[in-house]
C-alpha cells in the first residue's frame, strides 16, 4: 500500500514559461494557488521541502471550513475564466487536472459535516504513528530545533482543535464506528512517557542536536524548552484518550457503513468519485468487483490445478500458512530476499518495458511503526534523500514468502517507486509534483490526489511481473492472484458496507471465503474500509483503466504500438484523473497511429 504512500517531494527551479497570456495566467493562477496551499497547510509544506512554515501547524475548526472554500472558489473563477481553446496538449491536461483539483474541493464543501468532522481514528494522525511527523522534518540548524519545539508547543492546541470537530460529529450524528476508535486509547497509550527524554518526540533533540552546529552553550535551553513542550503534549494525548472513551465512543455510529449518515449514501458516492475520478456508481463498482472476483477465481482454480492441489482457493492458503517451508522467521534475512527480489531480479528487466528510467535511488528498511506489510514513501529529486520501501518486520514469521513478488513490485519498481521518479524528474507544476498523500479521513473534502492512478498502478505493476516473467514458479504466481484477488473482493466489499448494508461479519466472511488472509487481518482490512470510505476502490478501477487503454492502444497502433512509448505517457504526467489519462493516451493514438 502506497498510503503513507506516493508523497512526491520537492524539486526546485521553476516551470519554463510558456508563450502566451492564456497559459501566463494559468501558470500565475497556479503559483499564487501554491503559495496558499503551503501557507494553510505546514506540515504538506515540510513533505513538499519547503521549510518556510516549519514552526507552524495546521488550523483545524468548523468555521474554517467556508473561507478555505471562499479561496478556492476564487482561483476556480480565475481559472474558469481563462480561454484555453488556443493551448497545446500540455497545457491544456495541465488546466484540465488545475481545474478538476479546486472542483473537487469545491464539491466536497456539501460534506463539510461528514468525513472531516471525525480527524482521529486508528489508521493515521499523531496517534497511530507519530514517527513521520517527526521523521520528516529537518534538523540541522538552531532554527529547525527551534521551529520544532513551535511546533510541538502547538500540538496541545492542535488537539483541541480536533475535539471541537469531534463534538461537532456528535451533535450531527456522523461519527465514526467504534471500530475507527478500538484501538487508538490503546495506541495513545503507547506514546505516553513518564519521562519525556523517552518520546518519540524527544529523539531529535538526542543525537540530530548532538551533531548539530549548536553552540553547547544553547543546547541545554533548547533541550529543557523541548521537555517542556513534550511534557503538555503527554497532558494533551491523556485528555485525547479521556475524550474518546468517555464521550465520543458512546457516540459512534450504530452502523457499520457511512450509510447510516445524514444522507450517507450520497457521501458514500462523493467519496467513490473522489478516489476514482470517474462517474462509476457505487453498483457498478459492486458489480465489477464481482465479475473480477469470478474471473481471477478460474486463473487460481487452474494454477491450483497445476500445483497438483485439489482443495478450494481458502484452503490452499491455509496450507501456505501453515508450511514452514513458505516461511522465514528472521527478519534479516526476509529483508535480505527483499532486496534480492527488488535489485537482482526486478530492477534488471525493466527496460523491456520502460524507457529513460530516472536514475533515483531506492533504500529498503524496517517499517519504524507496526503497520501494513509494506509502505512506500517517495524521496527527493536530487537524490539526496532515497524513496524507501518500508517493510513490516514485527511478525516475520507471518509473511508468506510466495507474496513477497507482488509486494515488492507494487511498493518498488515497477510500482510506486518506479512512478515516483518518473513524476520527480518530469516538467510539472509543483501542485501536480507534490502530493498529499495523507488525511484519508477528509475525502471529499480535499483537494484529490488521485488514487485510482497512484493505486491503479501499483496493482497493474504487480500484474506486469507476468509480463517480466518474475513469478517464476506457480506458488508465486498464486501469490501474485492472492493480491489481486483481494482488490478485487474490496470492490464488493467497500461498497457492500457503505451502501448496500452489509455488516462487518458479512464483509469479513465474504473475503475469508476467497483470499488468503486470516480472519484477524481481514477484521483489520474491514476496519480500515469502515473507517476510509471508497478508498480500498481505487487499486482495481485504477488498474483495469490503465490495462484499458493500453489495450486500446494496442489495437489503434497495430504492430506498431509500443508499449515503453505507452507507459511514459502514464507515469511522466504524474498522478491524473482517470478521466484526463484516458484523454492524453487518445490524443496520442489519434496524433501518431497514422
Amino acid at each position: 500500500m502506497f498510503h503513507v504512500n506516493l508523497l512526491l517531494v520537492f524539486l526546485s527551479g521553476l516551470l519554463p514559461k510558456i508563450l502566451g497570456s492564456a497559459a501566463d495566467d494559468l501558470i500565475s493562477i497556479e503559483n499564487e494557488f501554491w503559495e496558499w496551499r503551503l501557507d494553510d497547510s505546514p506540515e504538506f509544506a515540510t513533505l513538499t521541502g519547503d521549510f518556510r512554515h516549519n514552526d507552524r501547524l495546521r488550523q483545524f475548526g468548523v468555521d474554517l471550513f467556508k473561507p478555505r472554500n471562499d479561496k478556492v472558489e476564487g482561483f476556480l473563477k480565475r481559472v474558469n475564466a481563462i480561454d484555453a481553446n488556443d493551448f497545446n496538449q500540455k497545457q491544456l491536461a495541465d488546466y484540465l487536472i488545475f481545474k478538476d483539483s479546486l472542483q473537487t474541493y469545491v464539491d466536497g464543501y456539501k460534506w463539510r459535516l461528514h468525513n472531516t468532522l471525525n480527524p482521529v481514528n486508528f489508521l493515521e494522525g499523531l496517534t497511530a504513528n507519530p514517527d513521520h511527523f517527526v521523521n520528516t522534518t529537518p534538523f540541522v540548524s538552531r532554527g529547525d530545533f527551534e521551529n520544532f519545539i513551535e511546533r510541538l508547543q502547538n500540538i496541545p492546541k492542535q488537539f483541541s482543535q480536533y475535539k471541537d470537530l469531534m463534538r461537532e460529529a456528535i451533535k450531527q450524528g456522523n461519527t465514526n464506528n467504534n471500530v475507527s476508535m478500538n484501538a487508538v486509547p490503546g495506541q495513545i497509550d503507547e506514546r505516553l512517557v513518564d519521562d519525556v527524554t523517552k518520546s518519540i518526540y524527544y529523539t531529535p533533540f538526542i543525537t540530530f542536536l548532538d551533531e548539530s552546529s549548536v553552540p553547547d552553550n544553547v543546547k541545554t535551553g533548547i533541550r529543557g524548552r523541548a521537555q517542556t513542550a513534550i511534557t503538555g503534549i503527554m497532558e494533551a494525548y491523556r485528555d485525547m484518550k479521556s475524550f474518546i472513551q468517555k464521550d465520543y465512543m458512546p457516540n459512534a455510529r450504530t452502523t457499520w457503513g457511512v450509510d447510516g449518515w445524514k444522507d450517507g449514501k450520497g457521501d458514500y458516492e462523493a467519496c467513490l468519485k473522489w478516489h476514482l475520478s470517474l462517474d462509476m456508481s457505487p453498483k457498478q463498482v459492486h458489480d465489477k468487483g464481482l465479475q473480477e472476483v469470478e474471473r481471477i477465481g478460474k486463473s487460481m482454480n487452474e494454477t491450483m490445478k497445476a500445483i497438483g492441489f485439489s482443495g478450494s482457493i481458502p484452503e490452499f492458503f491455509k496450507m501456505i500458512r501453515d508450511e514452514p517451508k513458505f516461511h522465514i522467521h528472521s527478519a534479516e534475512v526476509l529483508l535480505r530476499k527483499y532486496e534480492d527480489i527488488i535489485y537482482n531480479q526486478a530492477f534488471p528487466k525493466l527496460d523491456q518495458l520502460f524507457k529513460d528510467i530516472p536514475n533515483l535511488p531506492l533504500a529498503i528498511q524496517m517499517m519504524p511503526y507496526d503497520g501494513a506489510g509494506g509502505e512506500y514513501l517517495s524521496g527527493t529529486a536530487d537524490g539526496s534523500r532515497p524513496g524507501v520501501f518500508y517493510v513490516n518486520l514485527r511478525r516475520p514469521e507471518d509473511t508468506a514468502t510466495i507474496d513477497m513478488m507482488s509486494l515488492a513490485l507494487h511498493e518498488t519498481v515497477p510500482g510506486h517507486h518506479l512512478q515516483s521518479i518518473y513524476a520527480l524528474s518530469a516538467s510539472l507544476p509543483n501542485y501536480r509534483k507534490f502530493q498529499e498523500d495523507s488525511n484519508y479521513y477528509q475525502p471529499p473534502l480535499k483537494f484529490p490526489f488521485y488514487t485510482a492512478y497512484l493505486e491503479g498502478w501499483g496493482l497493474y505493476a504487480e500484474y506486469l511481473g507476468e509480463e517480466l516473467g518474475l513469478y517464476d514458479n506457480d506458488y508465486i504466481l498464486m501469490g501474485r492472484y492472492g493480491s489481486e484477488m483481494f482488490r478485487a473482493c474490496r470492490l464488493v466489499v467497500d461498497t457492500g458496507l457503505h451502501y448496500f448494508n452489509w455488516t462487518r461479519d458479512q464483509a469479513v466472511d465474504y473475503m475469508l471465503e476467497r483470499t488468503a488472509s486470516s480472519r484477524t487481518d481481514l477484521e483489520h482490512e474491514v476496519d480500515r474500509y469502515m473507517t476510509w470510505p471508497g478508498q480500498a476502490c481505487a487499486y482495481k478501477i485504477g488498474e483495469l483503466k490503465i490495462k484499458e487503454l493500453r489495450e486500446r492502444a494496442r489495437q489503434a497502433f497495430g504492430s506498431s504500438f509500443d508499449v515503453k512509448e505507452f507507459h511514459s505517457i502514464v507515469l511522466e504526467n504524474g498522478p491524473v484523473p482517470l478521466h484526463v489519462l484516458e484523454m492524453l493516451i487518445d490524443n496520442w493514438i489519434k496524433n501518431e497511429s497514422g
